[in-house]
């Protein structure tokens, strides 16, 4: 995969935005993974310590959906565009789970404080048999559905790929997501959630038929 030709079709959003849905997509189910593992191991309590790595997460997806030019791959830094890639997501997902520590200060001090220090590496704690296998699964999930989106119209099919990009394992919607779904489609949740509805019943119906 090559991440900086992802990041243009994102750059041009604006000009081809199913295109940009895409490769956001792309991205996302590559690379939330290690996102998520990267930010887990650093919170140091164990309240809410999971929604807390889930919300950094989608934190750091929509600053790649908002300035996806930002990174730019450094062969005298990093080996590989992933291994470039991969550092630059840990450092973002690093300031976003700082500033989400500050909104949840009160909470933080009732238990254990998190540490870090600037020699400590953000590593995935996954091995790479498990992270290859891992990514094999989500690569045939992610065509089985783009198989399923096929059936559905431009717009249809854009509207659930974004949903189930900004979607969670704690099934729910932050209100920023709702905000952007509905800046980005140009209607209301109330019609984006009836789509979603009826959509998540042909997709089953459909994935029963190709399982």
């Amino acid at each position: 995969m090559d991440i900086e030709t992802q990041l243009l079709e994102i750059a041009v959003k604006e000009d081809s935005p199913s295109e940009a849905k895409k490769s956001i997509s792309i991205l996302y189910e590559h690379f939330r993974k290690f996102v998520y593992n990267v930010t887990y191991q650093h919170i140091g309590f164990t309240l809410q310590r999971e929604e807390l790595a889930l919300t950094v997460t989608s934190e750091v997806f929509i600053k790649i959906w908002d300035s996806p030019l930002d990174w730019e791959y450094d062969k005298k830094k990093h080996s590989t565009q992933e291994d470039g890639f991969k550092a630059y997501l840990a450092t973002i997902a690093h300031y976003k789970l700082m500033e989400e520590l500050k909104k949840i200060k009160s909470v933080r001090e009732t238990e254990s404080t998190i540490i870090d220090d600037e020699d400590s590496e953000w590593k995935w704690f996954v091995s790479e048999e498990e992270f290859n296998q891992l990514d094999k699964e989500l690569e045939e999930k992610r065509n089985l559905i783009d198989d399923c989106l096929a059936e559905f119209s431009g717009k249809k099919a854009d509207i659930v790929r974004m949903y189930f990009l900004l979607y969670d394992d704690e099934k729910r919607m932050t209100k920023e997501k709702i905000i952007l779904m509905e800046k980005t489609f140009e209607t209301t949740w109330q019609n984006i959630r009836q789509i979603i509805s009826r959509s998540k019943k042909k997709i089953e119906s459909m994935l029963k038929d190709k399982l």
